[in-house]
């Protein structure tokens, strides 16, 4: 358990966003995709990539502004991630990507000193193509459920070779805001510290939160080990969750996610509620709050996105649909979600 929140030594643990308010972010202010061209030691860069001392390579961001004129910037990439970020797993490595501040202003960067890009891990298999779109609208949904999300925008990008050793990678990614940011636009410190358990967290946030990864089928989380969970502090002291990084889960469906052997579940279609115990009136508030959100849900889902096959965003819709009867069915959710759940933490 980590110590109260309003103790002095979890304020030194803190991590503070230290953005200027109201500074523009032209970047996740709009959501029709961004083309953009990155220049840079692409060989080096998808090669090193298993290295615990990851290095940033230097790159050239083009694009055009929305006068119609082109722009360049220097920006540097670094490789990130875990599963995704080994050689063994994917071809290509989700990557950091990062800009000076005098490169940045006035730029599409401007009020973003760092952003993720997350690219299909195997850029030449349409399959993981499909992963991009289905995690971006899995994004979308977790942001029309929370206040409180990573802003995403859908991006068309051409990777190249400084040195032309390999020939041009073109990819239909997503950018994706750090908690930093997060911190800075819903005005919260971000808190990098492990070890949370349950009872350290807003009671309606963890529920939210818990029913939320119960719906996607994503038992790829701990909030403890702080593992596709980010947390933050609101002016009160008080921990609110995050989620992140939704590739594993029963919607997206990715061919490579697999549930731990120790959760006794076979695939990551079978859903499995690893969120706090509560009573079926304790869990009342939260199955209203999600009924109250399923047109929205629904909003998102209806969300035009070019390339994404029709028949992948049904089935994952239908997987996504089937939850809702589980809210009205007292027994089911009964043996489903109360009696299933994790008393501490996880």
């Amino acid at each position: 358990m980590i110590p109260s929140p309003r103790r002095a030594l979890v304020l030194a643990a803190l991590v503070v966003a230290g953005a200027a308010p109201g500074r523009a972010q032209a970047l996740f202010r709009a959501e029709t995709p961004v083309t953009l061209t990155l220049t840079t030691n692409l060989r080096d860069l998808t090669r090193e990539r298993d290295s615990t001392d990851l290095r940033w390579f230097g790159a050239e961001l083009t694009y055009t502004d929305s006068a119609g004129l082109p722009r360049a910037i220097a920006t540097e990439l670094r490789a990130r991630g875990h599963f995704r970020r080994q050689a063994r797993n994917c071809s290509f490595p989700p990557l950091y990507l990062r800009a000076g501040r005098t490169a940045r202003d006035g730029s599409l960067l401007q009020g973003n000193p760092r952003v993720k890009v997350v690219t299909p891990c195997r850029p030449s298999v349409a399959e993981y193509q499909q992963y991009i779109y289905l995690e971006y609208l899995m994004y979308r949904t977790y942001a029309a459920l929370f206040d409180v999300h990573h802003r995403t925008r859908l991006a068309n990008i051409t990777y190249k070779d400084s040195a032309n050793r390999v020939p041009p990678i073109t990819v239909t990614a997503f950018l994706l805001e750090i908690e930093e940011e997060v911190a800075d636009e819903a005005k919260l410190e971000h808190a990098d510290t492990k070890g949370a358990v349950f009872d350290d967290l807003v009671p309606e946030s963890l529920d939210r939160l818990s029913l939320w990864e119960f719906f996607i089928g994503n038992t790829d989380w701990s909030i403890a080990a702080l593992h596709n969970i980010e947390l933050f502090r609101n002016p009160a002291g008080d921990y609110v969750p995050v989620a992140y990084d939704f590739d594993w889960s029963g919607a997206v469906n990715t061919r490579y996610s697999f549930p731990s052997a120790q959760l006794g579940i076979r695939t990551v279609r079978e859903r499995l509620h690893r969120g706090p115990c509560r009573t079926p009136q304790q869990w009342a508030p939260t199955i209203a709050f999600y009924q109250s959100k399923r047109a929205a849900v629904d909003s998102v889902w209806a969300l035009p996105i070019e390339g994404l096959d029709p028949r992948r965003r049904a089935d994952s819709k239908a997987f996504l649909d089937s939850f809702w009867p589980i809210l009205t069915d007292a027994r089911r959710f009964q043996r489903m979600v109360v009696e299933t759940c994790q008393k501490q933490g996880n």
